[in-house]
């Protein structure tokens, strides 16, 4: 199996945060490696608001704060997000690109501070 997991002692964390709220990281490991999971907890009286981000992809998922498998429900969801099985998961927003006349404005300075550094280095 190739699938990220998270270890079990780590799940407490999880748990944790689902009690008290806030913010974490928590680690994901397979054999070849670990990535790790950035994960807000937000609570209500009656749910878990919880924001994952992977830096490539987020997640967000409302939880029953009554259900005490919750730390479970979050663990899947971490994982699935992790190992591409949850289709909800959306890249972050797009940055705005540069219009293609500020790119070559761009390259032009970039050029000429090129060009003035050789010439400093020629002349000396």
């Amino acid at each position: 199996m190739n699938s990220y997991l998270i270890p079990l002692a780590k799940q407490e964390l999880l748990h944790h945060m689902l009690q008290v709220g806030g913010a974490a990281v928590c680690p994901l490991q397979r054999p070849e490696q670990t990535i790790h999971a950035s994960f807000e907890v937000e609570l209500t009286d009656t749910s878990a608001v919880i924001s994952v981000d992977f830096g490539g992809h987020t997640g967000e998922l409302t939880l029953k704060r009554a259900d005490r498998a919750n730390h479970l429900h979050l663990r899947d969801f971490i994982q699935d997000i992790a190992n591409g099985r949850i289709e909800s998961a959306a890249p972050p927003p797009a940055q705005e690109q540069p219009s293609r006349a500020e790119q070559i404005q761009q390259m032009l300075s970039e050029s000429e501070a090129l060009l003035n550094g050789a010439r400093k280095l020629l002349a000396a």
